[in-house]
């Protein structure tokens, strides 16, 4: 995978590349928390947990592609100077997660597969904290 300039930016990224070995796309990942924080007479700030997990090329018995470094990530937006945020539900499944540049400011797409969709423009960005977790090697559930 290329890596893009922008994840240079976001601080504490090489968590993810340390856990990951590059900056993975999150497709899959789930959002499980979103918090807003009004900070008076300061921007707000936004912090996602995602369950994510990379898929691997091999494939299990039944033909799903397998499951490993699994994880859970928390990010954080800071100075949010604009969001746009959309189906919030009981299930929350990325396509994907992209980054990019607005003049100073970060921006963060997240397309959805299931419920959530948003788009932020921040000051920074951070990834507060990766806990791997103890999930094993698996295909999804049919």
């Amino acid at each position: 995978m290329s890596e893009n300039p922008v994840i240079g930016r976001i601080a504490n990224a090489s968590l993810v590349l340390e856990h990951f070995g590059y900056w993975p796309n999150f497709h899959d990942a789930e959002v499980k928390k979103v918090t807003f924080e009004a900070n008076p007479g300061y921007y707000p700030t936004v912090t996602f947990v995602l369950a994510a997990f990379e898929t691997t090329a091999s494939t299990d018995e039944r033909g799903y592609f397998r499951q490993a470094k699994h994880c859970e990530i928390e990010l954080r937006f800071t100075g949010i100077k604009e969001i746009d945020f959309d189906g919030f539900g009981h299930q929350n499944v990325i396509f994907s997660l992209k980054f990019d540049e607005q003049h100073a400011d970060l921006t963060c797409t997240l397309d959805s597969a299931v419920g959530l969709d948003a788009f932020i423009v921040a000051q920074a960005a951070e990834v507060v904290s990766l806990l791997p977790n103890k999930m094993s090697d698996h295909a999804p559930s049919a």
